[in-house]
Order: structure tokens, then C-alpha cells, then sequence
């Protein structure tokens, strides 16, 4: 279990100890006794009393206060600009997130920002401690007193109607006038009010379960993504009375997920970390009645903020149902996720540090987020401060979901107290933010055919944000609209909800909360948008570690392509409005219609379709042009080259390899290097995943081996920020990575260019095929080539070519060196083999100045080479340039990826695959994929060409039966489909995405 303690004052170090050095250095300058000295002005507006609080006793003049000081990017306008590029698919910039720890670098405020800000505060006596890691926060520790003195302010306290007491400041706080401009807001100086839950009620009384659960009915294995089915203990004790039954008075996760589409995920890789923002303790005994029901198994931890919540979870106070609904719910509907439950003291001071501790931090793609105040009743301050959060996290790659509000329309009403503004029109912060997915309810019975607008739904229009004429909701006004922002001519204030999910407490979520001192367990039937927004946060997730998922890393900041999606992708809720009559508001506002409307966004989730949409747009890359290199060995890890010491990569090990500035790539300006990459003396069956640097871990693959064998495979990999790629074993022992770089792309001129080809046969020398005779290659004979004016290669004017080669019918151990005519024969490898073995490789070669390359055969017995042309380089810019992309998986026939079903590919029949997204695909002339071969029937081999071709005479993979082999291949694209042929037998193909040419 974590623990965040902000410390403020008393966090001191040589950083602090700089930030002071230069801020003296800046004081004589910024406030030197002049006649221009900028007037004091305040910082934001000053506080709304709650309608109906009366004044109680002022706090005391010695009270301690933990305050945050939240300081303007130093560029506002680039921070929305670099936003908006990372959600844009047609962004070079596209899901170009900012990793952890490098927003305050970016986008933080300025030096000598804070250490004005600092200096000025630590000359009127508060205390300040070291700026936060976003770069923007500056905690401060003061008394009352000292903070009136400081900010120009009183401080009057108050009793609420639901009768709970606090205080607030009465004038928005003043700064010098060169110094108000750099601060974006100040967070505790108020303290009337708190967030709320967003759990409504439960269906009748909880239930305590008297026997043991006994877990049918669930699945072990997560791999595959099986959505859990609840035990039929917990069903029967439902159906006890007063009886409550699956899909008619609850929805057990799989039957939600299965009328929501998003049950048994069939294309999962590593599970998503999902943080659950909280304000209270919660029982894990209840967590793990809920995973022993369902048989799953979510690692669930605990981060605690500011010391965390102090009162205990309790049945009878309702103290830890919130959060149990959300781990709950996400744990059923994203089985293969990880949650970190992060918490914190209810006030909007802590509070606001959780969200910052879950954003700084950045161990969580999704944060789920079932807490809320109402727009008219929370500190402005405290929504500015939260909003620059949400916008780091979108910059970071996060996804914030949150709950929409349970008082429909009048997000101020509560039923179980005098709430200010009950009557108002109003919606509910966080969901308000542009930065959060709102998420609204709906009732649903039987199925999704018979969803209506729950009443208690948050949603309408906010007071507090507007957006810029061309923001994600440009075009869509809900009915009902008003300008209650004041957004500014050709603006539009944010509407919400952006979308919805079951919310009705009268159809809601089987919760296991609150033990008795017997130890039973006890289960209530709960509702409310916090149960819906976990359910988006599940479906978040779920996008987020799809093997299909070709938009690289996260899909973060899902607004503006969520916005676009066809109306397909949503269930819409037609019927109903959200008017909470018991509010005193009788407007009837808001009602549901066709499209987008205030009651209930967009729709619910019709899941796979919204996946789909979101993980469809491969992001535009930068152009780069191919440099071919003589091959160059820059790895191996059996003589330490590459990489300190000569011990084999461990099981799930990874090996960093600096690749710009080695082997002759340069060391600025690359994006992906083309490498052979051989695995060594395998202790154990495995794979390589090959990736760049500093991203995510694909759940692609580049070659596998079985335990003893020497499997090299030819990989084009895009090159992270620090120059490297890492080579990962995924396997259950050790292996040697051997490395040899061929060539690189980069985006520097001189470059050249890919024409696709063929494939055509331009070698086979049992054939008598570019060569005289029929003879196999003798040991350490070569093989001279002929390629310039042959199989679709120009006679002159070719810098490259790229062939797919194979050796067949090795009468002993081997091993091919392929290589420019005319050149030194290098050390490197491209292909190795055993006696009897048939292995291809792709290898992309200079040509020589005579117009061939030479193939050399490195054993003492004989071989047989095959080559097939697949293109060529030139350094004209007629033809197309590269573009990094993925890795991410196109098709897989084992799980009816980019196929209609899940049978293998039978020999003789071809698997179509249509890789036309819509977006950078669609015009794609070529694309680069690591094709493999799994369970196959007998041996045999595939080819892969060019739809609407006819099938060349040419071949990609060769194996044995039930062998597993990969291969990277470049082929030509047509009509954005490409085809693939086994030709014997059946074997599932798998096709992993990672460049295209345009």
C-alpha cells in the first residue's frame, strides 16, 4: 500500500534551496519601489455563498491551512495546441504523449514564475514548500491570520443547510500585479462543502450471504478476455425474498456486458492499470467476496494521499460502498486490469491532491472517478485547478471517466438533506470538465432495446466552461441549450453528459459491501452514474490493451474522436428526461432525443463497435527515407557486444540497444532502423517482441524459437527518443539476442524512396532460376545475383533492394551472409539453419555497382537459395516514403481478428485482409508486417501478395507441421487489401503491423 504525504512546508532540498537562490536573484528586478509598479489584482472571483448557509463562528485566527497555489503553464496556448495534436489522427503528433515526469519540463510553469510567486508569498510570512512534480503547484502552509494578511481577506464562517459548518474567504486573493498574472488559481482557502459519492440507494434490504461461495460459473483464464459469469450462490440469495433477478431488477457484470457488446474480449494483451479515485476506506474482505463469486483475480492496491481517509468503512455508515461499487465493477468487466485505489481526506484541498497525486504519478491509463459537487456549490478555484489536471492527463495519455450526477438536471438536490441550489439547474463537477467523459444513466430491463433516460442522470449545461468553436461537441447543441456559460460569440459552453450506462438503482449493480461480526457478507443491489462510470472506465480499458488497437499506446483523451464515431458505435436513448420533480424544478428539462441530448449524451456503449472506432486510426508518422548500410553487427550478447557482459537475456528480460549512432546510422534524425535479429541457444520455447524504447510493450511478435534452436528474423523497428530499441524475451528461459543493422530511415534529406514489386522469383537454384544450373550452393560458395533489370527492378538507378530469401535442403549447419557485390563480405547473418531445415528471411541489401549482391553460404555442406523481389529504393522521390507504425496487430485468425471467425486458414483458400481504416491506411502503398504461421496440419509454406493480383510464384514462410514461424514482409498494397495463401493443410496466420509506405 502506498502512502503520498504532502509534507509542504517541510519539504526542503537543494531544489528548494535553487528555487530561493534564483528567486533572489530576480528580486530587485520584479519588485524594485518604483512609480510603475503594477497594482495588486485579485486571482479569480470571489466565493458564492451557498444559498441558505448562515453565518456560524469565524475560524480562529491561529487555525492551520494547507494550501495549494496553482501557477499558469508557461504556455497556455501550446498546451491546448500539443492537446489537440496527440487526439488528432491526422497528427504527425498523434498519441505522442508526454511521459511521466516530463510535463513540468514542457509545459510547467516558468522559473521565474514561481520564483516570484515564492518570493512574494515568503515576504508576507507563509511558509512555501518545494513545487509539485506537474511543475504548477506550489503547497504553502499559513494560519488564518496569516493567509487574511497575505491574500487581502476575511475569512467569515457558516453553517450549511445539511447542517455541517465551515469557513470560506470572502475576497478572491490578491497578488502584485507582477505576480497575479503567473498564478492560475489558489486551492483551501475555502473549505464549505465537499464532494459526494454519486451511489444511489439500494433494491430493498442488503443481503448476507450464508454459505460459501463456491465460484461456478466463473473462468480462470483472463487470457482470452472472458467476461466473468456471478456464481449461482450469490444468484440464489438474490432470488431469495424479496426476490431480484439478473437483467430484470440488476445486471451481473456479464449480463450487462454481453447487451453492452463488450463481453469476452478476444484480442487481449497486457490488462490496463485503472486508477479509482476515493474519499474513504473500504473493505477488502468485500472486494475479494465479490472476485471469489466470479472467480476472477484483479490485483487491487491502495495509494493513500495526505494520510488517506481516516473514517473507518462501515456497513452502517455507508462508509466504503462507493468505492467497492467501482473496484467491483471494473473488476468484473475488465477482468485482465490492475486497479490502484487512490485516496484521500474529503475536502477540495485533498481532494485536488489525489488528482494530482493519480495524474503526476501516471501509473493509470483510466481513472475512473464516481466523486462530485455540483457546479454552483464548488469553489471556481477548485474546478481551475482540477481542469489543469485533466489537461496534463490528456497530454499524458489518460483517460478520466466520471460519474455525471444522480439529481438529473438540478445536480445541487440531495434527498437526504437541505441542499443549496436544490432547485437550480445545474451539472456536476468533474464530469463538467472538457477534459473528463461524463458519464449519465439510464434504467434498462430485459435488454438494451428497452433503455429509457433514468431521472436521476446528471446532465445540462455547465456554467463554468465553454468551448472553442471547433471543440469536440461543434455542431451539437442538446435541447433545451442555453448559453449559461456567457461562452462568447461562435462558442458553445460544454454540455453534459458526453455518454451514459446504466444508472437506475431499480436495475443496478450486485455490490458485495459490509461484514458482520460473524464475518458474512453482505450484498445490496446499487445504482447511480458512479456505477455507469465504471462501466466506461472498464470499456477504456478494454480499448486500451486490444491486440487490434493500432492507434499507438492509450487512446487517452477520448473526446474528439469519440465525437465522430457513427451514431453505430452508441446505443441512443430516445425516451425520457432527467427533471428530478422532487427538486422544486418542474421545467422538464432536459429530454432525451435522437443523437446527442442533456440527459443522456450520446447513448450507451455498443462496445467492440466503440474499441473499433477509437483504436482504428494508425497515427500519421513522419516521413522517412531508407538509407541502406553494408549489415553491421551492433549485438551479442554472447561476447558482449552491444551490451556490458556476455551473460544470455533472462526469462522476460529486455535487452536496451542504442542503435542511432552505431553500425553506421547517425545519431540525429532517425526513425526506425532495419535489423536481422538472431535468437541464440534458447534455453526454453519463447518469442521476441521488439519495440521502441520507452513505450508500452506490445503484445506483437517478431520470431519465435523452441528450446536449442538459432531463429533469425529480420525486424524494422521505429527508434524511441533516447536512440534505442528494446529487444524483449518473452520466454520461459534464457537466449542470446544477436543484432546486425542493414539500414535506417530518417526524415534528413538524401534518402531513398520504395517502389513496391512483385513479389517475383528472381532466384531458385533448384531450378535453374537466375543461375545456369541446378546445383545446390556449395559450403563457403557464393551465389552472385543479378537484380538490377529483373523481377520489376530497374535496370539502373536502384539504391536497394528488398528480397525475401530462402534456404532449403542444408545438407549440414548453416548460415547465409548477404551482402552488396563488390563489398567486403561482413561477419553478420541472415539466415541460420540445421541440416534439413527450410528457413526463410526477408533481407534488404545495397546493390552493387554491377547491378547484383552476393549470397554466401556459410556452412561446410550444401544449400539450395530461393529470392523473391518485393521492391526496390531509389533515390528519386518517385517513390514512397516510410512511416513508422505499431506495433499492432492487423489480423489473427485464432481470434477472429480481421477474419469472420476463428477457423484456421485452410491450404489452398486465401485469407483476405482489408487494412483500408479509413485514415492513413487508405492510402498506404505498401505496408511492413511480421507475419507468423501457428499450428499448422502439415508442412508447408505461405505466400502473402497483393489483392486483386494474381498469386505470384513466390513464397514468405516455410515450416513443418505444428511448427510456429514468423517473418517480416513488405508488400505491395491494392485496393487496401492484402491476401494470404497457405499451401497445404490449415494453419492460423497472425500479421503485426509496423510501417507503411506513402
Amino acid at each position: 500500500m502506498g502512502n503520498i504525504a504532502r509534507e509542504k512546508a517541510f519539504r526542503w532540498g537543494t531544489a528548494a534551496v535553487a528555487a530561493l537562490a534564483v528567486a533572489a536573484t530576480v528580486t530587485p528586478v520584479s519588485y524594485a519601489a518604483t512609480t510603475d509598479k503594477p497594482a495588486p489584482q485579485r486571482v479569480g472571483s470571489a466565493p458564492k455563498v451557498p444559498q441558505g448557509a448562515v453565518r456560524s463562528a469565524d475560524p480562529a485566527a491561529g487555525r492551520m491551512l494547507d494550501l495549494s497555489v496553482v501557477l499558469e503553464p508557461r504556455d497556455p496556448a501550446a498546451l491546448n495546441r500539443f492537446v489537440a495534436e496527440v487526439s488528432n489522427p491526422r497528427s504527425p503528433n498523434f498519441h505522442q504523449y508526454l511521459g511521466t515526469g516530463e510535463f513540468a519540463a514542457a509545459f510547467g510553469a516558468l522559473p521565474q514564475t514561481v520564483g516570484r510567486v515564492r518570493t512574494e508569498l515568503e515576504a508576507k510570512g507563509l511558509t512555501v514548500g518545494e513545487l509539485e512534480s506537474d511543475g504548477l503547484t506550489l503547497p504553502v502552509h499559513a494560519t488564518v491570520a496569516q493567509a487574511a494578511k497575505a491574500f487581502a481577506t476575511e475569512f467569515d464562517g457558516y453553517k450549511l443547510k445539511n447542517g455541517t459548518t465551515g469557513f470560506t474567504n470572502t475576497r478572491a486573493p490578491q497578488f502584485d500585479g507582477a505576480t497575479a498574472g503567473g498564478v492560475r488559481a489558489v486551492v483551501g482557502l475555502n473549505t464549505l462543502g465537499a464532494y459526494q459519492p454519486r451511489n444511489t440507494g439500494a433494491k430493498g434490504a442488503a443481503r448476507k450471504q450464508r454459505t460459501t461461495v463456491s465460484g461456478d460459473g466463473a473462468r480462470e483464464s483472463r487470457l482470452t478476455g472472458t467476461t466473468p459469469a456471478m456464481c449461482t450462490d450469490i444468484k440464489d440469495l438474490f432470488a431469495s425474498p424479496p426476490a431480484a433477478y439478473d437483467t430484470q431488477d440488476y445486471w451481473s457484470a456479464r449480463s450487462l456486458a454481453l447487451q453492452y457488446n463488450m463481453a469476452d474480449q478476444p484480442n487481449v494483451q497486457t490488462g490496463t492499470t485503472i486508477a479509482v479515485y476515493s474519499l474513504e476506506n473500504y473493505d477488502l474482505r468485500d472486494i475479494a467476496s465479490y472476485q471469489a463469486c466470479h472467480g476472477t483475480k484483479v490485483p487491487v492496491s491502495s495509494v493513500r494521499v495526505n494520510g488517506g481517509p481516516t473514517e473507518p468503512a462501515s456497513m452502517d455508515t455507508g462508509v466504503g460502498l462507493e468505492t467497492a461499487l467501482d473496484v467491483e465493477t471494473i473488476a468484473g468487466l475488465a477482468p485482465q486490469s490492475k486497479i490502484l485505489v487512490y485516496q484521500g481526506p474529503n475536502t477540495w484541498e485533498d481532494g485536488t491532491d489525489v488528482f494530482r497525486s493519480i495524474v503526476t504519478e501516471n501509473r493509470a491509463k483510466v481513472v475512473s472517478v464516481s466523486w462530485g459537487s455540483c457546479e454552483r456549490n464548488t469553489p471556481t478555484e477548485v474546478m481551475d485547478a482540477e481542469n489543469l489536471l485533466f489537461q496534463q492527463a490528456a497530454a499524458q495519455g489518460q483517460t478520466v471517466v466520471a460519474a455525471s450526477g444522480d439529481s438529473g438536471s438540478t445536480d445541487c438536490y440531495s434527498p437526504s438533506y437541505s441542499a443549496p441550489n436544490a432547485d437550480q439547474l445545474a451539472t456536476d463537477n468533474p464530469a463538467s470538465s472538457p477534459y473528463v467523459l461524463g458519464v449519465g444513466g439510464t434504467t434498462m430491463r430485459t435488454s438494451v432495446s428497452s433503455q429509457t433516460t433514468w431521472t436521476g442522470s446528471g446532465g445540462g449545461v455547465s456554467q463554468h466552461f465553454p468551448l472553442a468553436a471547433d471543440g469536440f461537441q461543434a455542431g451539437r447543441t442538446g435541447l433545451g441549450y442555453t448559453d449559461a456559460c456567457v461562452a462568447g460569440e461562435g462558442r458553445t459552453c460544454r454540455q453534459v453528459p458526453d455518454v451514459s450506462g446504466v444508472g437506475d438503482p431499480a436495475t443496478g449493480y450486485p455490490v458485495a459491501f459490509g461484514q458482520d461480526g460473524a464475518g458474512g457478507q453482505y450484498w445490496s443491489i446499487i445504482g447511480g452514474t458512479s456505477g455507469a462510470a465504471p462501466v466506461w472506465a472498464a470499456l477504456m480499458a478494454q480499448a486500451d490493451q486490444d491486440l487490434a488497437c493500432q492507434a499507438n499506446g492509450s487512446v487517452g483523451y477520448v473526446h474528439p474522436a469519440l465525437y465522430k464515431l457513427p451514431a453505430t458505435a452508441f446505443r441512443d436513448v430516445t425516451t425520457g428526461n432527467n427533471n428530478v420533480t422532487d427538486s422544486g424544478n418542474v421545467s422538464g428539462l432536459y429530454q432525451a432525443g435522437t443523437g446527442y441530448d442533456l440527459a443522456t449524451g450520446l447513448g450507451a456503449p455498443n462496445g467492440r463497435e466503440i474499441v473499433k472506432g477509437l483504436c482504428q486510426a494508425v497515427p500519421r508518422s513522419p516521413a522517412g527515407t531508407f538509407n541502406a548500410l553494408t549489415p553491421a553487427r551492433i549485438l551479442d550478447t554472447r561476447y558482449g557486444i552491444g551490451r556490458a557482459g556476455t551473460s544470455p537475456v533472462a526469462a522476460n528480460g529486455t535487452v536496451k540497444l542504442k542503435v542511432t549512432g552505431a553500425g553506421g546510422v547517425p545519431a540525429t534524425g532517425v526513425t526506425a532502423v532495419v535489423v536481422n535479429v538472431t535468437a541464440a541457444a534458447p534455453t526454453a520455447t519463447g518469442h521476441l517482441i521488439a519495440y521502441p524504447s520507452g513505450t508500452t510493450r506490445p503484445a506483437s511478435s517478431n520470431m519465435n524459437w523452441l528450446k536449442g534452436e538459432i531463429v533469425p528474423n529480420l525486424v524494422t523497428v521505429p527508434v524511441g527518443k533516447d536512440g534505442s530499441i528494446d529487444l524483449f524475451n518473452a520466454g520461459s528461459g534464457t537466449v542470446h539476442f544477436i543484432a546486425d543493422v542493414s539500414g535506417y530511415y530518417s526524415t534528413e534529406v538524401g534518402g531513398s524512396t520504395y517502389l513496391p514489386k512483385g513479389p517475383a522469383r528472381i532466384l531458385d537454384t533448384r531450378n535453374a532460376i537466375g543461375v545456369p544450373g541446378k546445383t545446390p550452393v556449395a559450403g563457403q560458395g557464393s551465389v552472385s545475383l543479378t537484380v538490377a533489370g529483373v523481377g520489376g527492378v530497374p535496370a539502373t538507378g536502384a539504391t536497394a533492394v528488398v528480397l525475401n530469401v530462402t534456404a532449403t535442403a542444408p545438407t549440414s549447419t548453416g548460415h547465409l551472409i548477404a551482402y552488396p557485390s563488390g563489398a567486403t563480405r561482413p561477419t553478420a547473418s541472415n539466415i541460420n539453419w540445421l541440416k534439413g531445415q527450410t528457413r526463410p528471411n526477408m533481407v534488404v541489401l545495397p546493390i552493387g555497382a554491377d547491378g547484383k549482391v552476393n549470397l554466401y553460404n556459410a556452412g561446410l555442406g550444401t544449400v539450395h537459395f530461393i529470392a523473391d523481389v518485393f521492391g526496390y529504393y531509389t533515390p528519386t522521390t518517385e517513390g514512397s516514403s516510410f512511416h513508422t507504425a505499431g506495433p499492432s496487430r492487423l489480423l489473427d485468425t485464432r481470434y477472429a481478428l480481421g477474419t469472420s471467425g476463428t477457423a484456421p486458414v485452410a491450404g489452398g483458400s486465401t485469407q483476405v485482409l482489408n487494412i483500408n481504416d479509413g485514415h492513413t491506411l487508405a492510402n498506404a502503398k505498401a505496408v511492413v508486417l511480421n507475419v507468423t504461421v501457428t499450428a499448422p496440419t502439415t508442412n508447408g509454406f505461405l505466400t502473402v501478395w497483393p489483392d486483386g493480383t494474381t498469386l505470384p510464384n513466390a513464397s514468405n514462410l516455410n515450416w513443418t507441421a505444428g511448427q510456429t514461424v514468423a517473418n517480416l514482409v513488405t508488400v505491395p498494397v491494392v485496393n487496401g487489401k492484402i491476401d494470404f495463401r497457405p499451401n497445404a493443410g490449415s494453419a492460423h496466420v497472425i500479421a503485426d503491423l509496423f510501417g507503411y509506405y506513402l
